[in-house]
């Protein structure tokens, strides 16, 4: 990799690594604190979900991103409001205020959706313009999610045995204003003329993006398929845990496997960049998705169901790398 790319590029995986870790243990955090407050299942997916259904507008936030000749300022923002209103939800858990609980999750469901995709959308301007590099480069970024999605439950995990679960749920969420700061000393983008076209950046013109292309269509299916089937293995991690004889705060630990699985598929791209066809790959990737989340939903045993959740790691991993080659492939030049 170019010298010239080293620094920008190692600035994003550190800055996306310490954002990611917070939303990585955000959702088997809520749970946790649900189950504290003896919440039942019906009331902890709920919850999820507002942290979850905010990333279903991602094409939205792409086009304000689009529409902004510095993204990192709105980046860096929505990473620092993810801890202001995060700590706002931790709050209302306390007050047992469902409204202002459910309101602030949502907002920083869409804060996280900035932090995770949003910050994603960056790379190609860190790195040279070669398909090599981007491919090995979206690598890295899978490897983020990885390192994220490990460190994050991992957090959870230890320092509610070691202390509770309120205190590790504060600790995980400051990290994002670290990675917000970190975001800032991102080069700047050179600024492009707008055109028309660059300034309608509403629903519409997102309505006809997918409407002229049946390829973003059947990406934009599948990584939401993926997205939901993904998004649900940390709210039943507590409940499994539970299942298998197990501490409820162990299905942290579960969750942490699936980040040591994600770590584990993005290092093997590493090595291995993708290389077909950007629909051929996301296909086979789902379909690898599919099998690891039916073995992991049969496993009889905490130990197979931990390596359960590894697999769907190993196969989120590829499916996730795959998404983005697609979507990059795919999406309209404005």
């Amino acid at each position: 990799m170019n010298k010239e790319h080293f620094s920008p590029l190692f600035k994003y995986v550190v800055a996306a690594i310490i954002a990611r870790t917070a939303t990585g243990g955000a959702i088997v955090a809520i749970v946790l604190l649900a189950r504290n407050l003896e919440l039942d299942g019906k009331a902890a997916g709920i919850l999820a979900a507002c942290l979850t259904l905010p990333h279903l507008l991602g094409p939205v936030y792409g086009r304000w991103l689009d529409g902004v000749s510095q993204p990192k300022y709105l980046i860096s923002g929505a990473a620092l409001s993810y801890t202001c209103f995060f700590l706002l939800a931790i709050f209302s858990f306390e007050r047992h205020l469902a409204w202002l609980l459910a309101f602030s999750l949502l907002l920083s469901g869409v804060c996280s959706s900035f932090i995770m995709g949003g910050l994603g959308t960056q790379l190609p301007s860190l790195v040279s313009a070669s398909n090599t590099s981007l491919r090995k480069a979206q690598s890295w970024d899978t490897i983020t999610y990885g390192v994220g999605h490990t460190l994050g439950p991992f957090i959870v995990a230890s320092l509610s045995a070691l202390f509770s679960t309120k205190v590790a749920v504060s600790v995980l969420v400051f990290t994002p204003l670290l990675a917000g700061i970190l975001i800032l000393s991102f080069p700047k983008k050179h600024a492009l003329p707008k055109t028309d076209a660059s300034l309608d950046i509403g629903f519409k013109s997102v309505f006809y993006a997918f409407k002229n292309s049946s390829a973003l269509v059947r990406t934009m299916v599948m990584t939401s398929g993926a997205a939901f089937s993904i998004a649900a293995l940390p709210v039943l991690a507590v409940y499994l845990s539970e299942h298998w004889q197990h501490a409820e705060h162990h299905g942290a630990y579960l969750v942490t496997a699936y980040g040591v699985g994600n770590l584990s598929g993005a290092l093997f791209l590493i090595f291995r960049p993708l290389s077909k066809e950007p629909l051929t790959l996301l296909k086979r990737a789902g379909s690898f998705l599919l099998v690891a989340l039916l073995a992991t939903s049969l496993s009889p045993s905490f130990v197979l169901g931990a390596a359960g959740y590894w697999l769907c790691g190993v196969a989120n991993a590829i499916f996730f790398t795959s998404s983005l080659a697609a979507r990059t492939e795919f999406a309209p030049a404005h």
